[in-house]
């Protein structure tokens, strides 16, 4: 039950965010000075200028991103890439992802998921729970875009705690809502 309560929390405070495109920034806001390029030229993002962020060329992991350490751990954005079999669209890429997600996360629970439009491309997102095998429960936000045969899957994640998802999650947002598809790789074989 205090997972449910805490997607309402998460969902009912940020409804909307994920498709708001363009909206104008509030002073406080944190700069997002870095701008990180996929080694294979796939998509870029903007990141905090305190957060770590690590690429990786060979890897279903292309970007994994690290806040600044609050306590016990990090709000952090990875992006996975994966060549598909045949074009999908986000739905249908999230929908299969879904399926995956629950025979293999335990306490996996979809808080909200729908259709969106960020920055003018086609997506799906999905607000999450699903508890590490340490006892971490985790709060995220999944957003699902395809180009091509390559699906990508941008996820925000922190402490699924009130105050840590109100204090994480704007920004989480803010992140993803940077990420852009350059070009599609052609899938390796």
């Amino acid at each position: 039950m205090r997972y449910r309560i805490m997607c309402a929390v998460g969902v009912t405070a940020l409804l909307g965010v994920i498709v708001v495109a363009g909206a104008a920034a509030a002073p406080d806001e944190v700069p997002l000075p870095q701008s990180v390029a996929d080694s294979q030229g796939r998509f870029t993002m903007k990141f905090p200028g305190d957060w770590q962020i690590v690429t990786q060329a060979q890897s279903m992991i292309a970007l994994f991103g690290a806040g600044p350490a609050n306590a016990d751990s990090r709000p952090t954005v990875n992006v996975v890439t994966e060549p598909l079999t045949s074009p999908l669209s986000p739905q249908a890429y999230a929908a299969a992802a879904g399926r995956l997600a629950q025979v293999t996360l335990h306490n996996y629970t979809v808080c909200q998921e729908s259709g969106a439009i960020v920055r003018g491309r086609p997506a799906f997102y999905r607000y999450m729970t699903w508890e590490t095998n340490t006892g971490v429960t985790l709060y995220q936000l999944q957003v699902f875009f395809t180009e091509g045969l390559t699906g990508f899957v941008v996820t925000g994640s922190t402490i699924n705690e009130t105050e840590r998802i109100r204090q994480d999650i704007p920004l989480i947002t803010r992140i993803i809502e940077t990420f852009r598809v350059v070009q599609a790789a052609a899938p390796t074989n």
